[in-house]
């Protein structure tokens, strides 16, 4: 047979991907099969979510949400944004996240579609399929399910509970080799709550930092 003839297929075969394959996220699987009638006569409280405001509370200010209205109305922004978003905005996170020992420019942001997204981008940008990251034990389960589905290894640093849980750091750098690709730091914490000391961040710092890995800083609950 010719190689430029094309073997006709029998039927309908769709594979699945390697990478839906490999996308699995445990806390949407088990919250999503739940089947539990509320009791009747107590309200339920829900702690299957990380986030306050699906319930009502911590409502954005004034402000903001006028601005929002605003811009809807005036139609200005109902086209494609610049991929890494608009300058002027990245300009306002740049000098909210400036210090006067750091100074960040616009050109060193890039706004995403939520923390979920933006944690996607680093860990697709930073590792390559084989290598692996450090994430928390205890920690968001998000980061395996992102990292396994890339085919990017996972290895699990240990958190001290008596130690209002700081990180196990000759735990950590005992996991870094040279496919280490990247450090998930969260802080505040998810799930524990916890919010380490400046002393205590600067310790990670310094064990990462001398092994020249880069740090994927979640900081989601900063302002909680």
């Amino acid at each position: 047979m010719s190689a430029n003839v094309k073997r006709a297929r029998r039927g309908w075969k769709v594979p699945v991907s390697k990478m839906a394959q490999n996308t699995f996220n445990p806390i949407r699987s088990i919250v999503e099969s739940m089947k539990i009638t509320p009791h009747p006569d107590k309200p339920m409280i829900s702690l299957s979510i990380g986030d306050p405001t699906t319930f009502g509370n911590l409502p954005i200010s004034e402000i903001c949400e006028k601005a929002v209205i605003e811009s809807v109305k005036k139609r200005t922004f109902n086209g494609y944004a610049p991929s890494v978003g608009y300058e002027f905005a990245r300009q306002a996170v740049a000098e909210y996240v400036s210090t006067p020992t750091s100074r960040v420019e616009a050109k060193d942001i890039i706004l995403v579609s939520g923390c979920s997204g933006a944690l996607d981008l680093c860990i697709s940008c930073l590792a390559e399929p084989g290598q692996n990251i450090l994430i928390p034990r205890p920690g968001f389960s998000l980061y395996k399910t992102l990292a396994e589905s890339l085919g990017i290894h996972v290895r699990h640093y240990d958190l001290l509970p008596e130690k209002s849980w700081e990180v196990d750091l000759e735990h950590l750098e005992s996991l870094i080799d040279d496919d280490t690709a990247a450090v998930v730091v969260c802080n505040p914490s998810n799930p524990c709550g916890s919010v380490y000391s400046k002393e205590h961040l600067l310790q990670i710092i310094d064990t990462v930092g001398r092994n020249r890995v880069p740090i994927i800083a979640d900081e989601i609950y900063e302002h909680f």
